[in-house]
């Protein structure tokens, strides 16, 4: 099984889509792609035996995908840099992804993903599997368990979106000595009504502007002190865990095809003290939640086409993103910004996808 999962996650890093395409990269890998990844060797005709696209089905369906995840993940994290250096991990983002193709057309459920993002690494440090009937809330404490084991979150700063806006998760981040960004929205109706009658107009704000992407983007953020219960720090508290500020942060964006301009609005909350909790690095950690979409979700629909994928028999469609997210987090500790490109790159050679996993060439016995 080892050698099976071995020859997929190289044809994965080398742009397959599918179990034929892994199939066919291994019959055209030469005999010592083959042995490096331990094929196994016919003593009849001295050869080492490529795996048939039956073969990696039933191995990719078969597997124990917790622990392919699990086992991913802690190589990832063991080569992720968690202080010191410049792109030292500072920051995670926490989101979902459907796997549209597991959703039966009839309905009922499919498989969704839990994942967490180095922001500016844009390497996946765990995943998790959503279990049927619950939501991602359920499994955002045990995704991160899992990273705080080995990376430790003490001094990171967690982001989610507004599900995960919970006084749950804030107490979990800060007994584990993280810090939280959380979006609020209209779901959390009395803590939003709460944000949205501050006296916004009358705090300080910080505006930027950007040019780029056919756009021209105003952002405009403010930060609002909370009184807690040992300091009058400033505006009223609304008694979710271990707030030290709200934040709102408005968006004007304007098409310069048309002119036309968008505006949006975003409130939250924050736990962060200290010289962090300023207008500009809570607008960099907003951004930088949104890595997780645009430097993964995005990669593995767009360059794998994911969401096109019927692979929905037994764990096949969890290995297979877990692979995924293998290859483009790989890449981009590699110094790979265009994961598209990369990929192309790895697929010229057959020994490009293992110098990228690490898998050295077997010694000739």
């Amino acid at each position: 099984m080892l050698s099976i999962l071995g020859i997929a996650a190289a044809a994965v890093a080398a742009g397959c889509r599918s179990f034929t395409a892994i199939g066919e990269w291994a019959a055209d890998a030469p005999q010592s792609v083959l042995r490096a990844v331990g094929a196994r060797f016919d003593r009849n005709r001295k050869v080492f035996v490529a795996p048939d696209e039956a073969t990696v089905r039933r191995v990719l369906q078969a597997v124990d995908a917790e622990a392919l995840d699990a086992a991913i993940s802690a190589w990832l994290q063991a080569r992720t840099d968690r202080r010191g250096a410049r792109g030292a991990l500072e920051a995670v983002a926490v989101d979902g992804k459907s796997l549209r193709g597991t959703f039966a057309r009839t309905g009922g459920a499919g498989a969704h993903l839990l994942a967490a993002l180095a922001h500016d690494q844009g390497t996946v440090l765990g995943q998790r599997q959503v279990p049927p009937g619950t939501s991602e809330i359920t499994a955002f404490g045990p995704l991160l368990d899992s990273i705080d084991r080995t990376i430790n979150l003490d001094g990171l700063v967690v982001t989610a979106d507004a599900l995960h806006t919970t006084r749950t998760h804030a107490r979990f981040l800060v007994e584990r000595g993280a810090d939280y960004v959380f979006i609020v929205k209209a779901n959390q109706s009395g803590l939003h009504q709460h944000l949205t009658t501050l006296p916004w107009h009358d705090i300080p704000a910080l505006t930027t502007t950007e040019l780029g992407h056919g756009r021209t983007e105003h952002r405009t953020v403010r930060l609002a002190p909370l009184a807690t219960d040992t300091h009058d720090l400033g505006y009223p508290h609304p008694r979710f865990p271990h707030a030290t500020h709200a934040f709102r942060i408005d968006r004007r964006t304007i098409q310069h095809h048309n002119g036309q301009p968008r505006t949006h609005t975003a409130l939250g909350l924050t736990s962060l003290t200290g010289h962090r909790a300023h207008p500009h690095t809570i607008a960099r950690y907003v951004r930088g939640h949104w890595h997780i979409e645009n430097r993964l979700h995005w990669v593995r629909d767009v360059t794998y086409r994911e969401d096109h994928s019927r692979v929905r028999t037994g764990n096949a469609a969890r290995t297979m993103a877990s692979l995924r997210n293998l290859a483009i987090s790989a890449l981009r500790q590699a110094g790979h910004t265009n994961i598209a490109q990369a990929l192309r790159h790895l697929a010229r050679d057959a020994t490009r996808p293992l110098q990228l996993l690490g898998i050295a060439p077997k010694q000739q016995k």
